[in-house]
C-alpha cells in the first residue's frame, strides 16, 4: 500500500470532497480517484459512497481513515528522525492546547522558536483537556498543553505551572476598580463560563459548593473568544488566569482583578506528551522552550 495513495485517501476523508481534496493537494480529481480505486481493489471493499450531499466513508473507509492518519504521522516522524541524523534541523510539531494558553504562553514561545529555527513548522489546534489527551494518544498531536490535565499512565507531564485566577470584566464594570474579589461577591453577577468538561468549571463548582454559593453561569460556552466578547460588551464576568486575557488587558479592553487567596484553586497548566513516543529535534526544541517559559511564569 503506497504512502501516496494513503495520503490522497486521508485528504479526501478529511475534506469529504474529491474536488476540495484535489485543490488542497494541487492535483487533478481523476488522479485521486485512480489511487482510491487501487486501494479499493487491494482491500476488496468500497471505501467511499458518493451521493447528492457529497462523499461519505463506508465502514471500511472509516477504518482505513483512522489507520491512514496514524500511519502517515508515524512516517512523518521517521522522516523527521532521519533528518535529525543528518543535522538538518527540520520537522513539524503538532500541538493541541487549551485556548486560554495560546496567546499568553504558546504564541510567544513559537515565535521565538521560529526566529531561531526557521525551517521548523507548527500545527496548532485547541481542545479541552480530554481532547488533548485523545489527540496525544491517537498520534494527532506531539505536544499537549492544557488546564487541569487528568493523570494517565501513558501520558507524561513534562512541566506544570500554577496560575492565579482573576475575575475578568469590562473596564466600566462596577467591580473593575477592586483590588481583590471573593466568590461570594460574584453571586448574582452574570457569568460566562466553559461547560462541565473543563477543569476551571469543575474547580469553581467545588469551591462554590464548599462555600454554599450558587454561581450558575448566565452564558455557558467553551469558546474563549465568545467569553471575551461577552465581557467586553459588559454582559458577563469571566473567571480566568490573567495570561488568557493579557493582550486585551494591555489594550484596555478588559480588566483582570485577582481573586482573594484561597477562594479558587489555582489554574494548573500541564505540558504533556505521549510517554511511548520518541521526540524529534523539532519536538524536543519546542518542549524545552515551553518548559523554560512555564518555569518563569
Amino acid at each position: 500500500m503506497h504512502s501516496r495513495a494513503l495520503r490522497y485517501f486521508d485528504t479526501v476523508a478529511r475534506c469529504r470532497s474529491l474536488r476540495q481534496a484535489a485543490s488542497r493537494l494541487h492535483i487533478a480529481p481523476t488522479a485521486i480517484s485512480r489511487q482510491i480505486d487501487l486501494l479499493e481493489h487491494q482491500l476488496g471493499a468500497p471505501l467511499l459512497e458518493r451521493g447528492p450531499e457529497g462523499i461519505r466513508l463506508t465502514p471500511a473507509g472509516e477504518l482505513l481513515a483512522e489507520q491512514a492518519r496514524r500511519t502517515l504521522r508515524d512516517l512523518e516522524r521517521v522522516e523527521a528522525r532521519i533528518a535529525d541524523l543528518k543535522g538538518l534541523h527540520t520537522g513539524r510539531v503538532a500541538l493541541l492546547a487549551a485556548e486560554g494558553t495560546v496567546a499568553g504562553l504558546l504564541v510567544p514561545v513559537l515565535a521565538e522558536l521560529n526566529r531561531d529555527h526557521p525551517r521548523l513548522t507548527f500545527e496548532i489546534s485547541t481542545a479541552s483537556a480530554g481532547g488533548v489527551l485523545a489527540g496525544l494518544r491517537a498520534g494527532d498531536a506531539d505536544i499537549g498543553l492544557g488546564f487541569f490535565m487528568p493523570p494517565r499512565e501513558d501520558i507524561e507531564c513534562v512541566a506544570s505551572a500554577e496560575l492565579e485566577h482573576c475575575a475578568v470584566m469590562a473596564p466600566a464594570h462596577p467591580l473593575a476598580g477592586r483590588k481583590r474579589l471573593t466568590l461570594a461577591e460574584l453571586v448574582g453577577v452574570p457569568l460566562a463560563l466553559p461547560d462541565e468538561r473543563f477543569g476551571l468549571r469543575q474547580a469553581l463548582e467545588r469551591s462554590a459548593k464548599a462555600r454554599k454559593l450558587n454561581l450558575t453561569p448566565t452564558f455557558a460556552t467553551a469558546s474563549l473568544e465568545t467569553q471575551k466578547a461577552l465581557a467586553m460588551e459588559g454582559s458577563a464576568l469571566l473567571l480566568l488566569p490573567a495570561m488568557a486575557v493579557a493582550r486585551e488587558c494591555r489594550q484596555g479592553l478588559l480588566v483582570a482583578v485577582p481573586l482573594l487567596a484561597g477562594e479558587l484553586e489555582r489554574a494548573r497548566v500541564d505540558l504533556c506528551v505521549y510517554r511511548h513516543r520518541t521526540p524529534s529535534f523539532a519536538m524536543q526544541a519546542c518542549l524545552e522552550r515551553l518548559v523554560t517559559s512555564m518555569n518563569s511564569a
